[in-house]
């Protein structure tokens, strides 16, 4: 490699400096100032120190922030920048855009109390029961709900709420962990198609939902129906599990289990009847396809006005909501407090920064690395544990900090890139130097070299602006099964990413690419990888993966291209994407809703890991051991396993886990952490409140 030399990262680290949200204490008479250089120089990284005592400068008060002005008490103005909604079903949403509108909009039996994770409040059931082995749940229904279009809420609404989810189970959806939980980890598959085809004991090689039998599509619903039993007249719904769940509450919770729709309403405006022998017409549908692509009808405290897609969604106060007592000590009932919720999604940094601070929206999406900007304006300053702290008696926004948010991003690698019809992400799909094969990341020394390229130090300070740590693999820091006092596997590293480039053999002729004319080292290649437009935090890591790439190597190149969040998910599902990044938030707190989404042959990522069957049944096989067992002594091992064994293979770059900050107006009351909401200020509005300050 020809010499290269550049400044990578000056920094200045200021000893003895306040902590943000500290008060400050009297300034000492010298600091000490260190002016840290990195440079590169032929892929070894060269640190100076320089050290200088300045004289001190008089301690300056705060500068005075002006607080922008209290607008409409009964709006809430929300802007996202990362992307909108790509569906209004509850059924068919799985990604947190769709996810943070549908709870407001739908409910389920239960809800989770406050803050916590582990513990439910009633919703639309008023009062529960387990049998001895834990499989077989029974909820009486509240009575009096009515829906957004007036019929009213009975136990057949909420049984025909999960058939249909079930039977739609479009691929890649959210209905692996209900299959799972009614039929067995075995089960857990990735579309109603495949459930459809392992659950008749099909060979799923020759075998689709096409090729199903009228007696055995029957067989299926049958099935399916049998698990979520109502009884109007008892007023019960009774749910029939495969074995114990720990997280089944958990479950019905989320609105993709839990969003009830009226079933009269939505036969009447075309959505399957029920009839076992016609389910199949409204299996998997894509996602404009589904009857509830733009419109809802459900029982939560909002109503959607509109959806205008690329625009806005607004929703409004629903006057008929049925809660009238608290839901915990000082929490909301009756009708909601803000009566009109306006959505939009504004992807450029600069608009969202002015709308805020002209008091033209009360809650903007904040990329970590644009945290800094917004330092000034705090006023206070509060924690997980609700502490809070004066941070600028002449600030005015409050701000939830340090926040354990339960997300892993990685970029994440596709095995087996889809080229059927054509692939402008892979360049000329040869290994020629301008472009890759479809197996291009099927040789594990390629994603190393992957790895060992990817700076994560400057990810955590240039990207997370120092809010996050290096993820050790898909089960994040503090759970069951992250290995404990064990560095990740990776650091950046030049020379090791060398190293595993030429131990690359894609030709698999027996040849390292080091000493051959015809394999990667030689020849160089060409790419494409995505993220969501709007998220800057992933689009500087993706940047920040090229560079590294491109250092070690003039032949190698990578693009690096912006994706609206519907097209992302479609891209990514169709598996044309050699390598995205894209984060995963949990559904319910446990190791298996981490290791199956990004490691399983059906899971929601691993389906566009797509790895092949060899190595794809070695991490199924682990996965379902551990959802096998219940004791914390039988299931630690294999978690830890799967969590080394997904470093050592390198499925993925496993990039970071981060620390949530929220930054609200000082108008907005009511806000509380719940990591199970997904995006907290937004995600369930009805606790919320605007108040003049």
């Amino acid at each position: 490699m020809s010499s290269k030399k550049w400044y990578v990262l000056i920094s200045i680290l200021v000893v003895g400096s306040t902590v943000l949200g500290a008060c400050a204490p009297a300034a000492p008479e010298k600091e000490i100032v260190e002016v840290v250089v990195t440079e590169i120089v032929e892929g070894e990284s060269v640190v100076q120190v320089v050290t200088a005592t300045p004289e001190p400068e008089p301690t300056a008060e705060p500068a005075a922030v002006i607080s922008p002005d209290f607008k409409d008490a009964d709006t809430y103005i929300i802007i996202t920048g990362a992307g909108e909604q790509e569906t209004m079903d509850p059924a068919w949403m799985y990604d947190t855009a769709s996810s943070s509108l549908s709870a407001n909009l739908y409910e389920g039996l239960v809800w989770f109390n406050r803050e916590r994770t582990d513990d439910f409040i009633p919703a639309l059931a008023t009062e529960w029961d387990v049998n001895e082995a834990g499989d077989v749940w029974t909820f009486q229904i509240r009575e009096g709900v009515k829906f957004h279009e007036g019929g009213t809420l009975e136990p057949h609404d909420v049984a025909y709420t999960t058939h249909r989810a079930m039977l739609q189970g479009r691929t890649d959806g959210p209905h692996w962990m209900t299959w799972e939980a009614f039929f067995g980890p075995e089960l857990s598959m990735g579309s109603i198609g495949d459930f459809a085809v392992a659950y008749l004991g099909k060979d799923a090689d020759t075998t689709s939902l096409e090729d199903l039998t009228d007696a055995e599509l029957v067989e299926v619903c049958e099935a399916i129906k049998a698990t979520v039993v109502a009884d109007d007249e008892a007023g019960t719904v009774t749910y029939n599990l495969n074995t114990a769940t720990p997280w089944f509450l958990a479950l019905m919770a989320q609105s993709f289990l839990g969003g009830v729709t009226d079933m009269e309403w939505m036969v009447e405006n075309g959505a399957w009847d029920g009839d076992c022998t016609t389910w199949k017409q409204w299996a998997d549908p894509p996602a404009e396809e589904s009857i509830l692509f733009n419109v809802a009808n459900g029982t939560g405290p909002y109503i959607l006005d509109h959806w205008t897609p690329g625009e806005e969604t607004v929703m409004v106060a629903f006057e008929d909501y049925w809660r009238t007592e608290p839901m915990w000590e000082g929490g909301p009932s009756g009708p909601a407090s803000i009566k009109r919720v306006v959505t939009k999604n504004i992807t450029e940094w600069g608009t969202r920064l002015a709308m805020l601070e002209a008091g033209d929206a009360d809650y903007i999406y904040v990329p970590a690395q644009y945290r800094p900007q917004l330092e000034p304006y705090y006023k206070t300053v509060c924690y997980a544990d609700e502490s809070c702290e004066e941070a600028n008696p002449n600030g005015y926004l409050l701000v939830y900090r340090d926040l354990p948010q339960p997300a892993i991003t990685p970029a994440q690698f596709n095995w087996g890139i889809n080229v059927e019809g054509g692939n402008p992400y892979i360049g000329s799909g040869e290994l020629d130097g301008n472009g890759i094969p479809p197996d291009f990341f099927t040789d594990v020394h390629i994603r190393r070299a992957f790895n060992y390229c990817f700076d994560y130090e400057a990810m955590i300070n240039d990207a997370l602006a120092g809010d996050g740590i290096q993820a050790q693999g898909p089960i994040p820091a503090g759970m069951m099964g992250y290995r404990e006092g064990e560095a990740p596997l990776y650091s950046y590293d030049l020379a090791k990413c060398e190293e595993e480039f030429k131990l690359a053999d894609l030709d698999k002729d027996g040849i390292p690419a080091g000493e051959d004319d015809d394999d990667i080292w030689n020849r160089g290649f060409y790419f494409q990888m995505a993220y969501n437009t709007g998220n800057d935090t992933r689009r500087l890591t993706s940047e920040i993966l090229k560079a590294g790439i491109e250092a070690v190597s003039p032949k190698f190149s990578v693009g690096v291209i912006g994706m609206p969040w519907p097209v992302l998910l479609n891209s990514r599902r169709a598996r044309v994407l050699p390598i995205y990044v894209g984060g995963w938030l949990e559904d319910y707190h446990d190791p298996h809703n981490w290791v199956h989404p990004f490691l399983h042959s059906q899971g929601a990522y691993g389906r566009v890991v797509n790895m092949p069957e060899e190595k794809a049944a070695e991490f199924d096989a682990l996965i379902v051991e551990g959802a096998t067992y219940t004791a914390v002594e039988d299931r630690r091992p294999v978690y830890e396993a799967l969590q080394l064994k997904a470093q050592e293979d390198a499925v993925n770059i496993w990039e970071y886990q981060v620390l949530a900050r929220y930054h609200l107006q000082p108008w907005i009351k009511g806000f509380y952490f719940n990591p199970a909401y997904g995006q907290p200020p937004y995600t369930w509005i009805y606790a919320l409140s605007k108040e003049a300050p």
